[in-house]
């Protein structure tokens, strides 16, 4: 109970900041581009003629999933952990009658939430853009194709479950740094490094390097790989929460 308390709290100060726009605005991002993509020159029903309705939301996990969800989970586990510094209040918090425990795993659980959130508005705005499109453009008849509802919901999990250890990590360099920057620079760079490691390279490390794990799902040559990515992307995950907690426990965190 005590852990859902300190949840909600972090939910409130969640809502007093733009965060919950900001999430909102990143899911947009991906369905705008295939809306004005689609309605200026067709090159996404093109590619995806076979089979467009499927075939849009696969091109749109893969946009999402090479550069706008990792950047977003980037930016938002490192800025949600620094409102006790920006509002000055990390007094206040370990003066309240919560364990260290409790609030450590509240932010990092709000973090999620917001991750869900994009997800979802994702999948939402997506289908309005398909309904849009569907109206403007009869012909393709979209809303009448086969929807291959179970395909998406594991590109949606694998999406989740392989952002896991870089979304831990994050969280850790948010609550050890006081200046945001500095996170936001190392998790950029570590992205950068992912992914030519993984497009240009194709190193044989990148199995073992957590910034690249959200890339294995969208590549044909790395899907057979994806269970064991999600896999040691939990194991991650654990190991950079039990590391940080220690850090953040250890630590006395001032104004």
């Amino acid at each position: 109970m005590k852990l859902i308390t300190a949840l909600r709290s972090e939910i409130l100060k969640t809502k007093r900041t733009a965060s919950i726009y900001f999430t909102l605005i990143g899911a947009a991002a991906v369905p705008l581009i295939l809306l004005l993509n689609m309605l200026v020159d067709n090159d996404v029903i093109e590619a995806t003629r076979k089979d467009p309705l499927n075939g849009i939301f696969k091109l749109a996990s893969e946009i999402n999933g090479m550069v706008f969800f990792p950047v977003f989970v980037i930016l938002v586990c490192t800025l949600l952990p620094q409102i006790e510094y920006r509002n000055n209040t990390w007094k206040q918090v370990f003066a309240s009658p919560q364990k260290k425990g409790n609030v450590f795993l509240a932010k990092f659980f709000n973090i999620n939430l917001l991750i869900v959130l994009f997800l979802v508005a994702n999948l939402v705005f997506m289908w309005l853009v398909l309904v849009a499109v569907h109206f403007l453009d009869p012909a393709l008849d979209l809303l009448h194709r086969p929807f291959d509802a179970k395909r998406q919901l594991l590109r949606t999990g694998n999406a989740y479950i392989t952002i896991l250890a870089l979304c831990a990590f994050q969280f850790w360099l948010g609550l050890r740094f006081r200046n945001f920057i500095v996170p936001c620079a190392i998790g950029v760079a570590l992205w950068l490094t992912a992914t030519m490691m993984t497009m240009e390279f194709k190193s044989s490390l990148m199995i073992y390097f957590p910034y690249s794990f959200q890339i294995f799902p969208l590549m044909p040559r790395l899907q057979g790989q994806v269970d064991q990515v999600a896999w040691t992307s939990l194991a991650y995950a654990l190991l950079f929460l039990t590391l940080g907690f220690f850090d953040f426990r250890r630590r006395r965190l001032t104004a």
